[in-house]
C-alpha cells in the first residue's frame, strides 16, 4: 500500500504525509494482503536469464500502493543467499527533470549501484563498462534504435569534432563493440541486476515515451531485471498523445510479465478505515450526539467503502478531517465531518455545490425571508448535482451524498438514514450544514465553537471578548452575525440581548485598538459591520420587533458608536444607507436623543467648566503635571486615559478612545 499508518510512517500534528513503507519493513506491516502478490513478482525475478533482460510491470492507478509493492519485492530478494543476492538499482525518472538525460543518467545510475554494491573484479568491469557506455549520451542525447548507430555516432563526430575523452575513442563503426563489452561484462558477472523504476506515472507524456523507449532499448542487456510501477492507463494515454502507433498494445512488447495490483478486499479496507479513525486524536470521535457511532458505521458501509478505493484516498481525506474536525467537534456528528471530507478530497465538483448552494442539498435556510418550498428547492438542483457527481466515481459520490442528505435522497430514489435533527448534529440540518461550511476560519483565526459559545452563553462573553486580539475581531464580529443566523430561535435565548452585546463590542478596546491602528482603508467600519450582522439576526422579525431591538442599541449607554450611527441614518435628513426595518421609529425620537446625549455626557471625562471649583482643591498647573506623569504610563488604559489626556487638553473627551466628545 502507499502508507501504513502505525509503522514507517511521518507525522506533524498527525499529518499523514503518505509514505510508502521501506524495505526493512514492509513485509511485517504489510496491512493489505500483498506479500504474496510480492512473493510471485519476486520469483519471476529470480528467474532472470543470463542470455538478456526481463521487465516486469506492477501496474496499478494512482495511490494504490505500488511503491509499497516495490519495497516488498526487495525485501524479499534481499533474503536470497548473499552471493547470489542481486544488485538493487533505484532509478526515478521523476527525478531527473530532463529527458534528453534520462538514458545517460539510467545507466549511471546501474553502474554506480553495482560499482558500490560489488567489488570484486567483475563487478568493477562491469561497472566501468557501463560508466563508459553512459558517457557517450553526454553528447549523443539519442535513444538507441532511433537510427543506425553508424550515421548517428558519424554525424555527431562530424559536428563536436574531438568532443571529449569519453567520445572520442569511440569512432562509428566501434560503438556497437562497446555496446557488446557491456553485455560481455554481464555475463561474465554471476549477480543480477534488479534495477527498479517508479513514478513513471508522474511524468509528461514526451518523458513517459522517452522512458518506455529506454527501456526497450536497454531492456534486453544479459542478467539485468527491470521492475516499473506505473498506471497502466495513463502510460497508454501518454503514449496515445504522442501519436505511438497502437499505443493499447505497445506495452505488450516491451514487457514480458505484466501485474495488476490487486483491487483492496472489503476486508483490507475496513482495516485500514478501523486503522485511521484510530490514529486520530481521541476527543475527536468522542460521544457527543446519540448514535454517533452507528451513524459512522452506516456511513462508511453505504458510500465510504466504494469512494475511497485507494490507500491514498484514505490518507488525503483523513488529513482533511484532521485540519476541519477540531473547529467542527461537539458542533457537527463526526461521520458527518468525514462525509464533507471525503466530498472535498474526492468530489470537489459537489463540495463546491454544496458551498456555493446550500439550498440544492437542504432546502430553505434559516435567515431567508419569504416563499419557498424546501422539497421543490432540493427537487430543481437534480441536475447541477448530477453534473457534479460526473466528475469522479459517480455511484459511491451519490451514495454519500444520499446519506448525509435525506431530501437529496429522496429526489433522487436512493436511500438515506431517514430525516436527521438539530439534536443529532447532521449537516442536513440546515443551520448545522452553515456551521459546517464556516471552513475558512483556521484555529489560527477564530473558531466556530468560541463564536457559538459567545451567542448561547452570556457568562462567557466577557472572557472569549479579553481573549479577542485586534487581528481577528472584525472576522468574529462577522462569525457571530453569520452562525447566529443560521441557528435555530430556541437556540438563543434572548435575541435583543445578543443584538445589543454586537453593538457593545464597537466599543471594546480590542475594537478601537485596531482602529486606531489598522494599515489599510479598505472594510467596513466596526459600527457598520455590527449593524449588519444585527441585520442579519433579526431578518426574520416583523419590523416592530425589529425596531425595538434597534431603539435598545440606540439607547444603551455602552453601546454609543453604533446609536450615533443608528441616529445619524435614522433622524438625519438624506444620510439613510439602511432598509427600513434597519431604522428607528420617528414616534419616539426625542426620547431617543435624549436618552443618548445623557449617555454620551455620561460617558465624557473633562475638568468642571468653573475653573475656581477645581483650584479649591488642587493648583491646575500641578494637576497638569501630574497628569503628564500618568499619560506617560503605556499600559494606562481608557477610560483612565481619555481623563487625564482632558486635564492637559482642556476639553471633554470620550471615555472609551479618548477622542473629542464636544461635536
Amino acid at each position: 500500500m502507499g502508507k501504513q499508518h502505525a509503522v514507517g510512517a511521518s507525522h506533524v500534528e498527525g499529518i499523514d504525509f503518505d509514505i510508502p513503507l521501506l524495505p526493512e519493513s514492509a513485509i511485517d506491516t504489510d496491512q493489505l494482503s500483498r506479500v504474496g502478490f510480492a512473493e510471485i513478482a519476486t520469483a519471476s525475478l529470480r528467474k532472470v536469464p543470463s542470455t538478456s533482460g526481463f521487465v516486469l510491470s506492477i501496474e496499478g492507478p494512482w495511490g494504490s500502493g505500488k511503491s509499497s509493492v516495490l519495497a516488498m519485492i526487495q525485501a524479499l530478494l534481499n533474503r536470497e543467499d548473499k552471493k547470489r543476492q542481486p544488485v538493487i538499482v533505484h532509478f526515478n525518472p521523476w527525478l531527473v527533470g530532463d529527458k534528453d538525460a534520462l538514458l545517460r543518467q539510467f545507466l549511471a545510475s546501474i553502474a554506480k549501484a553495482v560499482k558500490l554494491s560489488d567489488h570484486s573484479k567483475d563487478g568493477r568491469k562491469v561497472a566501468r563498462e557501463l560508466k563508459a557506455y553512459s558517457k557517450v549520451f553526454d553528447v549523443l542525447k539519442h535513444i538507441p534504435g532511433v537510427e543506425p548507430w553508424v550515421s548517428l555516432v558519424k554525424s555527431v563526430m562530424d559536428a563536436a569534432g574531438d568532443a571529449s575523452d569519453a567520445v572520442a575513442e569511440y569512432k562509428a563503426p566501434d560503438l556497437e563493440e562497446q555496446k557488446d563489452r557491456v553485455e560481455a561484462a554481464l555475463r561474465s558477472f554471476d549477480r543480477p541486476v534488479i534495477v527498479f523504476i517508479d513514478d513513471v506515472d508522474r511524468l509528461f507524456p514526451a518523458e513517459v515515451f522517452e522512458m518506455i523507449r529506454i527501456i526497450k532499448a536497454v531492456g534486453g542487456l544479459p542478467r539485468v531485471g527491470y521492475v516499473v510501477a506505473w498506471d497502466s492507463a495513463y502510460v497508454t494515454a501518454a503514449l496515445s498523445s504522442v501519436k505511438v502507433p497502437q499505443s493499447s498494445s505497445y506495452l505488450d512488447k516491451i514487457v514480458q510479465v505484466r501485474m495488476p495490483l490487486p483491487n483492496l478486499s472489503l476486508s483490507a479496507r475496513a482495516k485500514l478505515f478501523d486503522s485511521a479513525v484510530g490514529n486520530l486524536d481521541p476527543k475527536a470521535i468522542q460521544t457527543y450526539f446519540e448514535g454517533q457511532t452507528k451513524r459512522l458505521g452506516f456511513l462508511y458501509q453505504l458510500g465510504l467503502r466504494d469512494l475511497l478505493e485507494q490507500p491514498r484516498d484514505l490518507a488525503r481525506v483523513f488529513n482533511a478531517v484532521r485540519m476541519i474536525e477540531p473547529l467542527l467537534r461537539g458542533e457537527i456528528v463526526f461521520a458527518d465531518i468525514l462525509g464533507l471530507a471525503a466530498l472535498s478530497v474526492k468530489a470537489p465538483q459537489v463540495y463546491d455545490l454544496l458551498r456555493a448552494k446550500p439550498q440544492l442539498f437542504v432546502g430553505r435556510l434559516p435567515s431567508e425571508i419569504g416563499p419557498g418550498d424546501s422539497t421543490k428547492l432540493v427537487a430543481e438542483g437534480s441536475a447541477e448535482r448530477t453534473t457534479a457527481y460526473a466528475h469522479g466515481r459517480t455511484d459511491a459520490i451519490r451514495k454519500v451524498v444520499h446519506f448525509l442528505f435525506p431530501e437529496v435522497a429522496a429526489a433522487e430514489e436512493g436511500f438515506s438514514m431517514g430525516d436527521g435533527k438539530y439534536t443529532d448534529g447532521v449537516i442536513s440540518d440546515p443551520s448545522r450544514l452553515l456551521v459546517a461550511l464556516q471552513l475558512g476560519i483556521t484555529d489560527g483565526d477564530v473558531s466556530i465553537k468560541t463564536a457559538r459559545q459567545y451567542l448561547e452563553n452570556p457568562a462567557q462573553r466577557e472572557n472569549i471578548v479579553a481573549a479577542l486580539t485586534p487581528e481577528v475581531c472584525h472576522e468574529f464580529m462577522d462569525m457571530l452575525g453569520q452562525i447566529g443566523s443560521s441557528l435555530p430561535s430556541d437556540q438563543l435565548d434572548d435575541i435583543s440581548s445578543v443584538c445589543v452585546s454586537l453593538a457593545r463590542l464597537v466599543d471594546s478596546s480590542v475594537f478601537v485598538k485596531r482602529e486606531r491602528h489598522r494599515d489599510g482603508v479598505f472594510g467596513m467600519s466596526p459600527d457598520d459591520l455590527a449593524l449588519r450582522q444585527i441585520k442579519l439576526l433579526t431578518a426574520s422579525f416583523d419590523s416592530m420587533s425589529a425596531s425595538a431591538i434597534y431603539t435598545q442599541v440606540a439607547i444603551d449607554p455602552y453601546a454609543l458608536s453604533c446609536a450615533a450611527e443608528l441616529l445619524r441614518v435614522s433622524y438625519v435628513p438624506n444620510q439613510r444607507r439602511y432598509d427600513s426595518d434597519l431604522l428607528l421609529e420617528q414616534d419616539n425620537k426625542d426620547a431617543v436623543i435624549q436618552a443618548f446625549a445623557q449617555n454620551v455626557l455620561n460617558a465624557t471625562y473633562a475638568l468642571p467648566s468653573d475653573e475656581e471649583v477645581t483650584k479649591a482643591f488642587c493648583p491646575l498647573k500641578t494637576l497638569r503635571q501630574h497628569a503628564s506623569k500618568r499619560l506617560a504610563d503605556e499600559t494606562l488604559a481608557y477610560p483612565a486615559r481619555a481623563a487625564w489626556q482632558s486635564v492637559l487638553d482642556g476639553k471633554p473627551l470620550y471615555g472609551v478612545d479618548g477622542t473629542d466628545a464636544s461635536r
